[in-house]
């Protein structure tokens, strides 16, 4: 009864940081400063298609479960298939989250850079709680986790690679979609159930 209670806590926690990791996300691209490079190239494909922010995140989320499963096969953690529950829980809170930061008004520099550094020690204190309820790993960090094993290289420099990658994939996308980098004057006008 123990083990169960403590299980259940640490599900619990773990599913209320990755919420309140959503929270951070959208605080820090509504800023409209940018975002983090693993959000990168699903804010871009949101800005010229009918799907969400939210709902890009939940697919790519799924698909770096997939990439791992794909990379580790049989030593792939048969309790890391509850990855897929996050990428559901993070792209709903996104989109939760973000119509309400959208109507903030940022009359200033100085404000926007604000709402990023607010969204960023957010997203650091989801982290934090991540780590404490030890239980899976976040899809964008087992994916790198699994290509590191694989290739045999260093966690750090994988992790590099793979934001770099995705920053470019995002840059090249809004350019060839939309003529530029990234774009403000349309976001969000559709959320994660509205489709």
């Amino acid at each position: 009864m123990i083990q169960l209670n403590t299980t259940f806590k640490a599900y619990s926690v773990f599913l209320v940081s990755i919420f309140l990791m959503g929270l951070g996300i959208s605080l820090v691209t509504l800023a409209h400063l940018g975002t983090t490079a693993i959000t990168s190239t699903p804010y871009v494909l949101c800005l010229f298609t009918t799907l969400s922010f939210g709902m890009y995140t939940m697919l790519f989320n799924t698909m770096y479960v997939l990439i791992q499963i794909l990379l580790l096969k049989g030593d792939f953690p048969k309790i890391q298939y509850l990855q897929l529950l996050v990428g559901p829980v993070l792209g709903y809170s996104i989109d939760f989250w973000s119509p309400y930061i959208s109507l903030i008004e940022k009359p200033n520099y100085f404000f926007q850079l604000t709402m990023v550094l607010v969204g960023c020690v957010i997203i650091a204190f989801s982290i934090v709680i991540q780590l404490k309820a030890n239980v899976v790993n976040n899809p964008a960090e087992g994916v790198v986790k699994a290509i590191a094993f694989k290739v045999n290289k260093n966690f750090g420099t994988i992790k590099i690679c793979f934001d770099v990658s995705l920053v470019l994939i995002a840059v090249i996308i809004s350019v060839v979609a939309l003529g530029r980098v990234g774009r403000r004057d349309r976001f969000l006008v559709h959320t994660f159930f509205s489709n």
